[in-house]
């Protein structure tokens, strides 16, 4: 086929304006230094779309073609102006203005108690508006609203603001305002001798009032539509002649209503999810003057995340337990039934409503039939996580031409939630998202970013010659460094999920095969690209995946290779006149070649 679309593009442009406003006082009286501040932060995000608000179309083979017979040419089609299918983006709201609003105060003391011991403690307190609209062409998914058009159903679409009619929700956005960000710190230095210094450090620190992605959590369900037409008679009738335009027998928005979204979906944000991101961080560290210029660190480094981003607990999903009723979930409901399989039909009109789903029993047995979607939060935050590590350090400052630092760390981190703030990216990959919300227990795994050993080493060495030459010699031997870098960490852990997964979508579950014993058919020091790396028969048959979606680990504790590279770099320089120098580098990278694999899922 052909086609060919058009858009506004110099009006679908965004800006980002934050505007801040902030003072600090700093007072210092014998031994303190107090600090108090204040911030006040006014977030906005102006989005312009005008995307496809000239048109798409689309041209085919069939309108000048015959039926029947490989025949037909879509350019010319186009020529005589017989558009094959075409869609139309209509908006009454072609922008949004996400706004937000943040208050920070804070107060510190730094105490020098003695001349040995420092004391630091401080509180911080922050609040972070959810994002609203500044119009409050808002709309999202309200579990509390009663939905007109699903028999009187609780879980409606709710629209910000009071402007709305019947469906306004009242409030600006979804979400329950928290002031609980109290943030308190607690720091301590003391010298033990001239040799050795004690550090300790506590905290607890918030994140942002957050939702991932790009859009701050907007949606415009109802203020917008996209209309489209298509060709008929297997293409051989057009949808319409381009020299007539774009057919305009269509009912355009608005269409405000608290059952507009029924039988597709919607965005949904959790009202609780406000309540931010949280971590508490906690540090031990010793250093040690071992000889004049060298040093020697350990430190305990540890914290544990609450409310962490996660995808954990979709509104809009079937217990496990109902896997039991086999591929009768997957029957259809027909117009006039009103029972299939034992299951009654959730509501008059419902199978004439499901345009983006199929009504099959699954979906009749959902808390919210009337949505196709699983109603994950956007802004989700139930995950917990936690972090342990051992630290350790030996360095030598740099003199008599030489500098060297290396550093071990031990650690491990585990979590239920996701492993960056940009939950989505997890979800795509399969390792977050993948566990019924009935089975919360089996989220709690191995971050996929865990490391249990890194190991690094930098050296720079003034190499020893020519410095005592002279003339042309001194130009050519004097001058010379030598440095590298290297760095070896462990593998990060591998997950498992199944390609084959027959369990309706309405579970909200990826199907993962349970392993055990040696996983490996090879070995990664050893690998050969043109074999299998995994042994299959060391996990659960995919066969098995009917109406059973296994019970493997999310992360298991099976792990890639590890990492390892060093980098050598050889740099001459030479003093020309003054203050210009003439530097040459010879530098490798990755310099004995060693191979380090990617990725750590599969399926």
């Amino acid at each position: 086929g052909y086609g060919c679309g058009g858009s506004l593009e110099a009006d679908s442009i965004t800006t980002r304006p934050t505007y801040v406003v902030n003072n600090l006082v700093t007072w210092v009286r014998g031994s303190h230094t107090i600090k108090i501040g204040g911030e006040y932060r006014n977030i906005g995000g102006n989005t312009h779309n005008r995307n496809n608000e000239q048109g798409s179309f689309n041209f085919a083979r069939g309108a000048t073609g015959i039926p029947g017979v490989n025949s037909g040419n879509p350019i010319a089609s186009f020529l005589l102006g017989e558009v094959d299918n075409a869609n139309l983006d209509v908006r009454t709201a072609s922008n949004a203005y996400p706004r937000q609003n943040a208050w920070i105060f804070h107060a510190g003391d730094t105490w020098n108690a003695t001349s040995k011991l420092t004391l630091n403690f401080g509180l911080r307190w922050d609040y972070y508006s959810p994002s609203s609209e500044k119009y409050d062409r808002l709309a999202f998914f309200d579990p509390n609203g009663v939905n007109p058009g699903a028999g009187g159903r609780l879980g409606s679409l709710a629209y910000a603001g009071t402007e709305w009619g019947e469906a306004s929700y009242g409030a600006r956005y979804p979400e329950k305002d928290w002031y609980g960000g109290f943030a308190p710190r607690l720091g301590l230095t003391y010298a033990l001798n001239d040799k050795t210094l004690l550090r300790a450090g506590w905290g607890l620190f918030y994140d942002r009032a957050f939702i991932p992605g790009w859009g701050a959590g907007m949606s415009q369900d109802g203020f917008n539509s996209n209309v489209s037409f298509s060709s008929s008679l297997n293409g051989v009738q057009p949808a319409f002649y381009i020299d007539n335009g774009f057919p305009q027998d269509y009912v355009p928005p608005p269409f405000i209503s608290a059952d507009f979204r029924n039988g597709s979906g919607l965005m949904y944000r959790t009202l609780d999810g406000n309540e931010r991101p949280r971590s508490q961080q906690w540090n031990l560290t010793v250093d040690r003057e071992i000889r004049p210029g060298f040093t020697l660190g350990l430190a305990y480094v540890g914290s544990k995340g609450k409310r962490v981003p996660s995808s954990n607990q979709p509104l809009n999903a079937l217990d496990p337990a109902l896997l039991s009723m086999g591929p009768l979930l997957d029957a259809e409901f027909e117009p006039g039934m009103t029972e299939l399989n034992g299951v009654p039909l959730p509501y008059p009109g419902w199978v004439e409503q499901m345009t983006s789903c199929a009504p099959t029993v699954a979906q009749a047995l959902l808390p919210y039939p009337q949505y196709c979607s699983n109603l994950q939060g956007l802004n989700e935050n139930y995950g917990e996580s936690s972090y342990h590590s051992l630290q350790a350090k030996v360095e030598k400052r740099f003199s008599g031409g030489t500098y060297f630092l290396v550093s071990y760390t031990l650690g491990r981190i585990y979590t239920s939630g996701s492993d960056n703030t940009q939950r989505d990216a997890h979800t795509w990959s399969g390792a977050s998202g993948s566990i019924s919300p009935f089975e919360q227990d089996r989220n709690r795994a191995l971050a996929t970013d865990d490391v249990t050993h890194v190991l690094s080493a930098a050296l720079v060495w003034d190499l020893p010659i020519g410095r005592d030459s002279t003339g042309a010699a001194k130009a050519l031997l004097d001058g010379w460094q030598l440095s590298t870098i290297f760095r070896y960490s462990s593998g990060i852990p591998i997950y498992f999920r199944s390609s084959y997964c027959n369990v309706p979508g309405q579970f909200r579950a990826a199907c993962i095969p349970a392993a055990s014993g040696n996983i490996f058919a090879q070995d990664f020091g050893d690998l050969d690209v043109t074999r299998s790396i995994f042994n299959p028969s060391a996990f659960e048959s995919p066969d098995s995946f009917n109406y059973y979606y296994g019970n493997g680990d999310r992360i298991t504790e099976y792990r890639k290779s590890g990492y390892r590279n060093q980098d050598l770099s050889l740099i001459k320089n030479t003093r020309l006149y003054r203050d210009f120098n003439l530097q040459i580098r010879l530098e490798a990278f990755n310099v004995w070649n060693w191979h380090n694999w990617n990725g750590n899922s599969t399926q």
